[in-house]
């Protein structure tokens, strides 16, 4: 069925144009089995049509009929195969960066921020200089005409749902759009603040915009609020003009809105029951749209969307990590007084007053050496394993407002302050009663050792997490990768008897180059272990010897260092390409 438009619109104020667009979901087929897991689904099915200026028009149907995917589909942000031609005054809406903005029906914010510091990170991302006279008074005339200037310095977290709604307003707004696709604006709010949503959203649209918004199940005086009508069941654009033609369409065919009922609700359950009504069906595939291929599309060149360079967007994304982690600074200072101090304190305890100058410290000291380099590693690589799950929806919505390498970049830093941190208090407290020769000298280089092992371990945690993005996914993968590598540690096995062909796990493995450098750094300086003399083993005389029966090299500084510095480039560089194949799925709607 074809698109029915009022007669009456003019040929010259045609806007948006929709031809024949189809959009449809990928077979699924397991590589093991010949029928597909999940068939074909065509979403959108030959939808044509002309939205024209001022339109402030409603998308209504009922569940399942593809409002949100012709929405984002008019946004230029539909990710699923497609076929057919959205263009915004003749040029294809893709291009049209800054011209169409979506506001999504859910909201994604980070909570910590307040509505002013998001406003002012998304416009240094989008336009420029916040602080630039006309751009600060655009962004305080934003704040007064969606009445959010009282709540500027109020954390979202605290926001209703309304004052979120009109803050994703406020954001999509910061372009200076032409065009406003709403998904649902009214969605979990009361009747009071959906329609002072759509009362700021009709007036975003007298003033010379067109604003599209599906909504579902409005009041009556919700629905009157809209000067236009686009209907949908099935994938397919049934009817599109004013509430006039819509209540005339339906009594022509004797179906007629029972007085004082939510019109809206009836022409939902009208097309529901379409199959009951061929007559309906048949007068509407009578109606054909005489003005499309014939309009003439208004050329214009698209607004253009700074994009700031890459250091500046690095700096940008720094600045709201840092908001964030300040105003989470208590959690932290919690987990790293009750997580790190006590695992430290139980180390201490545990191995007062050993000392590697006799046989039997041999194995104490390598085991104190084992937990504090694991310690650092598993909580360090734990801790970055979930960061990207969590902000993925986050980062997909952002897609385009700064790069791939950019965001991980800053997330990568974001792990800087425990890489530095954990390791000073895991050291001080665990080797505050350990006999260590040189033993501020000897901390002080453990730390430094066990620093960089940190930052392994950042990059390590942070690749698996962007490689393995579900939850359930990665509680699977993550044991069997850390198997093999702590393995590599030499805590458990001698790294000198490895078969050959084990030899390159051991060269990506975070847990050997700590363990290496720990180790070196603490036996090269025993010179001479006891032996007693009615020993029934054989003695170990002193720590070369230790090192060289463990497997540890012996230009450790050099080799950790190149070592550690590979591992962080491998998995950061796999962080990459999975961050950029989530990027590749598209915006999240």
């Amino acid at each position: 069925m074809d698109l029915i438009q009022e007669d009456t619109e003019t040929e010259s104020n045609v806007v948006i144009r929709i031809n024949k667009l189809k959009v449809w979901t990928k077979e699924e087929k397991s590589w093991w089995r010949r029928r597909p897991n999940r068939p074909k689904n065509l979403i959108l099915d030959n939808v044509s049509g002309c939205i024209r200026e001022n339109e402030f028009a409603a998308v209504i149907g009922p569940s399942g009929a593809g409002k949100t995917t012709f929405l984002v589909s008019l946004a230029g942000k539909v990710t699923l195969p497609s076929d057919g031609t959205v263009t915004v005054r003749g040029r294809d809406v893709k291009e049209m960066a800054g011209v169409v903005e979506i506001v999504p029906q859910f909201d994604v914010f980070i909570d910590k921020l307040t509505a002013m510091e998001h406003l002012v990170f998304m416009t240094e991302m989008k336009i420029g200089d916040s602080n630039e006279p006309a751009i600060r008074t655009k962004l305080e005339g934003l704040l007064k005409e969606l009445n959010l200037s009282n709540l500027k310095d109020t954390p979202i977290v605290s926001l209703s749902g309304g004052e979120r709604k009109l803050l994703s307003l406020a954001t999509s707004l910061l372009s200076d759009p032409q065009i406003l696709i709403c998904d649902e604006p009214t969605t979990g709010l009361d009747s009071y603040n959906a329609l002072a949503v759509v009362e700021i959203l009709k007036k975003l649209a007298s003033s010379g915009r067109i604003v599209v918004c599906s909504v579902h199940q409005p009041s009556s005086d919700l629905f009157n609020e809209f000067t236009s009508i686009l209907l949908m069941t099935e994938g397919k654009l049934l009817f599109h003009g004013s509430h006039e033609k819509c209540r005339q369409l339906f009594e022509s065919v004797n179906l007629h809105c029972p007085k004082n009922y939510n019109p809206a609700e009836f022409y939902i359950r009208a097309v529901s029951d379409l199959n009951s009504h061929n007559s309906v069906e048949r007068l509407m595939d009578s109606y054909k749209e005489e003005h499309i291929g014939n309009t003439t599309d208004i050329q214009c060149t698209p607004t253009k969307m700074r994009r700031r360079n890459w250091f500046k967007q690095v700096s940008l994304l720094l600045w709201r990590s840092s908001l964030t982690m300040k105003r989470n600074l208590r959690s932290h200072v919690f987990q790293l007084l009750f997580g790190i101090m006590m695992s430290s304190l139980v180390l201490g305890t545990c191995y007062v007053g050993i000392s590697g100058t006799t046989q039997r410290g041999i194995q104490d000291i390598r085991g104190l050496l084992w937990l504090m380099t694991s310690e650092v590693s598993f909580t360090i690589s734990y801790g970055a394993l979930y960061v990207f799950e969590s902000d993925l929806t986050l980062y997909r919505r952002e897609i385009g407002l700064y790069s791939c390498t950019a965001y991980y970049v800053t997330t990568f830093f974001g792990f800087i302050p425990r890489c530095v941190v954990w390791p000073i208090m895991l050291v001080f407290i665990a080797t505050l009663a350990v006999e260590l020769p040189d033993h501020v000298l000897t901390a002080v280089e453990f730390t430094t050792a066990l620093m960089l092992t940190a930052v392994g371990s950042t990059a390590y945690g942070l690749g698996m997490g962007a490689l393995f993005s579900s939850t359930g996914l990665m509680s699977e993968v993550m044991p069997c990768a850390d198997l093999p590598l702590f393995l590599m540690s030499g805590a458990f096995l001698r790294l000198s008897s490895l078969p050959s062909w084990l030899y390159p796990i051991k060269y990506i493995s975070h847990f050997y180059y700590g363990m290496d450098a720990v180790s070196n750094i603490y036996w090269q300086k025993i010179g001479k272990i006891d032996c007693p003399s009615n020993s029934t083993t054989p003695c170990v005389e002193d720590g070369a010897a230790v090192l060289m029966e463990t497997g540890y090299s012996d230009h450790f500084v050099l080799q950790d260092t190149i070592g550690l510095t590979s591992v962080i480039t491998m998995w950061s560089l796999l962080a990459y390409f999975g961050l950029k194949r989530q990027e590749k799925k598209g915006y999240a709607y």
